[in-house]
Formats: structure tokens, sequence, C-alpha cells
């Protein structure tokens, strides 16, 4: 016997009321694990409400290529579990239809999934990516290259910054600059202003209460240590002074297509680059990156659109089983389902970053092994009722 199709339209809805609960709350999971690192450094830079708008608007679209499986796979879990634990699969065998009916139904909401999760991930994160990078270059712009804690290269410069105050202004600031060949100097200073050209694309530390040491033996520091030892006497000359503008050229670190990275870049070009990096040919101006690297957000965008369609297959036959009192059942079993695929999805992208094993391989893998799963469990389901 088929399914009648209002028993197909009730579980599609069903299944995208969840689906739709499950993917709005992944996504702001997701959001919340990318902003909580970030937001507190961009806003010490001065972060305005447009930029934090900006980060989010473009954060939402790619984190929700990921969301969109994981909220199809509850949504099917709930839905169908659900129904299995108020006994309405039991009515349904009664009345002489399988669970086999629910396949249909259940892998056409998967399809409108796996169709959603192809266009975020093949069109719409590319775009989204370099959003984002424009957004935070323009934070950059304001401060956030130097970090207050941390040795940064910037521009061939190394700048350490100790600390930053309430206002903003940058406290105990050493840079170690070797730009021009056999003139390499340390600076040193009590407190510093940061201010940028956006026309000249320059970058102004203006410096206050400090000195200049000059040593063409000096290297450039990479720890404390090496701080203390710049400062220490018997450098070949000091100068002290209580204001200095120290300014350099930001360009090259504020170059988006310079730094541009292969899971930002838009298919076409993503398959052209993938095609200059196997001939070793990539332009001078473009960072030289592993042909693996390309290869592996290549097979990225395909294989994972795959999984929705793996997912609720996977998760029918589970559902069915529910008992009625296991409420936090779904939960439990969309966690254990998403944390394997994406487990074995990392560990399959690393192993093709260091070219141990084939990109297309690394990446279809888990979708390999959930096929396996996936008709394992519905043969099974499919012979119990017999």
């Amino acid at each position: 016997m088929r399914a009648s199709p209002t028993l197909a339209r009730s579980l599609i809805a069903e299944i995208l009321l969840y689906a739709g609960l499950g993917s709005f709350a992944f996504i702001g999971l997701l959001l919340v694990l990318n902003l909580a690192h970030e937001l507190e450094d961009l806003i010490a830079v001065g972060l305005a409400p447009a930029d934090a708008w900006a980060v989010l608007r473009s954060l939402i679209p790619i984190v929700a290529g990921y969301a969109a499986p994981v909220g199809l796979l509850f949504g099917v879990l709930a839905a169908v579990g659900r129904a299995s634990a108020d006994l309405e699969v039991v009515a349904m065998r009664a009345c002489g239809l399988g669970v086999g009916q629910l396949l249909v139904p259940t892998l056409a909401t998967a399809l409108l999934f796996s169709v959603l999760t192809a266009v975020l991930l093949i069109r719409v994160e590319p775009q989204a990516r370099l959003a984002l990078r424009h957004t935070l270059r323009d934070v950059a712009s304001r401060g956030a290259v130097v970090e207050p804690g941390r040795f940064r290269n910037v521009a061939g410069r190394v700048v350490y910054v100790d600390g930053r105050s309430a206002d903003g202004q940058l406290e105990r600031v050493v840079i170690s600059d070797r730009s021009v060949p056999g003139r390499p100097f340390v600076v040193f200073a009590e407190r510093a202003n940061f201010r940028f050209d956006p026309e000249t694309a320059t970058i102004h530390l203006e410096l206050y209460s400090g000195n200049m040491i000059f040593d063409p033996a000096e290297t450039i520091p990479s720890g404390p240590a090496d701080v203390a030892a710049a400062s220490a006497p018997g450098a070949v000359q000091r100068l002290d002074f209580e204001h200095f503008d120290y300014a350099f050229d930001a360009s090259p670190i504020l170059d988006i297509a310079a730094s541009i990275r292969p899971r930002d870049l838009p298919l076409g070009e993503l398959v052209r680059r993938m095609h200059l990096a196997r001939a070793d040919a990539l332009p001078p101006q473009i960072r030289r990156r592993n042909v693996h690297e390309y290869e592996v957000q290549f097979h990225r965008r395909f294989s994972l659109p795959i999984a929705p369609l793996l997912f609720a297959a996977i998760a029918l036959p589970l559902a069915v089983r529910r008992a009625r009192a296991n409420r936090a059942w779904g939960v439990l079993a969309c966690t254990a389902i998403v944390s394997v695929y994406y487990l074995v999805l990392t560990a399959g992208e690393r192993l093709a970053d260091r070219g141990t094993l084939a990109a297309w391989l690394a990446l279809w893998l888990p979708n390999l092994l959930f096929a396996a799963a996936a008709a394992a469990l519905l043969w099974r389901t499919r012979g119990a009722e017999h």
C-alpha cells in the first residue's frame, strides 16, 4: 500500500518545523563559538556597531552551510521519533503501511536541504567570507594589527604591545625594524596612539616617552628575553624622544587578493588556481599554497551537500525505534551522528592537506561510511517488519 498524500505532507511539515528549529539553534551555537573569542579583541580596537552587524551578516551564511545538515538530522529524529513514541508508527503498520513508506517524504525533505547546503557552500559562503575579510581588514586598519600581549610581524616589522588602556591607547610598545638592510633598530615607548591613513594605506604609531637603539648586530626579538637583551648597555647608539611618529606602509597586510585562502575563493577561481597550483604556475602576487589545499576545498563543496540525504537515511530507521520514556534521545542521537561525521571529515581534511590521503577520498570518506551504515540500518528495519 502507498502512503497517503496527507501522511506525506504531515510528515514533511513536521520535519521542516523541527529542522528549522534545529538549524537556528545550531547557527546560534556556531555564532557564539566564533564570536566569543573575536569580539573582545575587535571591540578593544574600536569595533563600531556597524562593524559588528557586518561581521554577523557575513558569519550567518558561512555557518548556515554547516547548520542545515544538522538541522535536517534533528528534524527527522524529532518528527519520526515523536510519531514512534506516540505509537503512530505502530498504527501505521497495523494499516498495512511499512516504515519504508516514510522514506520517500523524508528523503524528499532531505533533498531540499541538500540543495540548500550546496547553494550555501558553492555560491553564498565564498561571497560571505570575502565580505568578512573586508570588514576585518577595515577593523584591522583601526588597530587590530597590533594585539596586546603578542609579538606580531607587521609588514616586515616585529611589534609588541604590552597592553591597551581603557581609552584605547597602547602601553609599553616595542618595535624591531629591519626593513632597511644594514640599519636595523629597536624602538621602545611607554605609550602610543594608533592611526591609519586610508588614502595612503599608511599606519602611524605616535610613540611617546621612549628611545631608539641602533645596532647592526641586533636580531629580531622573538620573546621577552630578546627584548631585555636589546635594551641592555652596550648598544651602538641610543636616541631618546618624547614624541615620535613611526609610520610604515600597511598595504601588504591589508591586501585582500594576496592573502585570500582557498576556502574564500569562488568556485571558478578555486578551480583555476587549483590547475595553476598543479602546474606550479601561480602568479607571484598570490600567496603560495599546496595544491592539496585547493583540492580539499573543491571536494568539500560537493561532498557536504550529500550529508542531509545520508543523515535522513540513518535517522529514519533509528527514530522508529525511539522509546517513549527517553525524551532526550533525539538530541543525543543527533550529537553522536554529527560528531562522528565531522570527526572523520576533519581528520580526512588534515590528512589531505598534508598529501597523506587523496583529497577526493578524504572528503568523500564520511559519505561512503554513512551510506554503508544507512543501507545496513534500512535493510535491518525492513527485515524486522517481515
